[in-house]
């Protein structure tokens, strides 16, 4: 593909993807349980999908500083959320879990979540769907590559 063209292919995806992802974000904003913010959301999300992790591991895995989830971590925390336990061997380790509330408000929030986005990908063909995962998942493997 010559240089010209991709360059109007680019501009074009670049365009609807911001008008794509500013309604999404919108609407899945407007979809979270109430109080939750987006990024609790993914911390939350996070936690239930490894179990217990170390406050920098989330930091690490979701390319944020430390304190940023430390902050985080303690209103969750303040909230019932999540608990924090300090490592038996190495006490300089905070490791994270989810409370029992914790596991009922990412299962609302990931039903909530699934409606919205449901809502257009329903209307797809299933093949559709498809491809635009395996373009994803591309995507997200070239990315990974290039930041290691």
């Amino acid at each position: 593909m010559n240089s010209e063209k991709l360059n109007l292919y680019l501009e074009r995806l670049d365009e609807v993807f911001q008008h794509m992802a500013r309604r999404l974000h919108a609407e899945l904003a407007q979809s979270m349980v109430s109080g939750i913010t987006m990024s609790q959301f993914v911390v939350l999300k996070k936690l239930n999908e490894k179990g217990r992790v170390t406050v920098s591991e989330v930091a690490e895995e979701l390319n944020v500083s430390l304190s940023a989830i430390t902050a985080l971590a303690d209103r969750l925390y303040k909230a019932g959320l999540v608990e924090r336990r300090r490592d038996e061997q190495d006490r300089r380790l905070v490791w994270l879990a989810l409370t029992g509330e914790g596991e009922k408000i990412v299962s609302a929030c990931r039903k909530t979540r699934l409606k919205v986005v449901g809502k257009y990908f329903e209307q797809l063909p299933e093949e559709d769907v498809e491809r635009l995962i395996q373009i994803y998942e591309k995507i997200l493997t070239l990315m990974k590559a290039e930041s290691q």
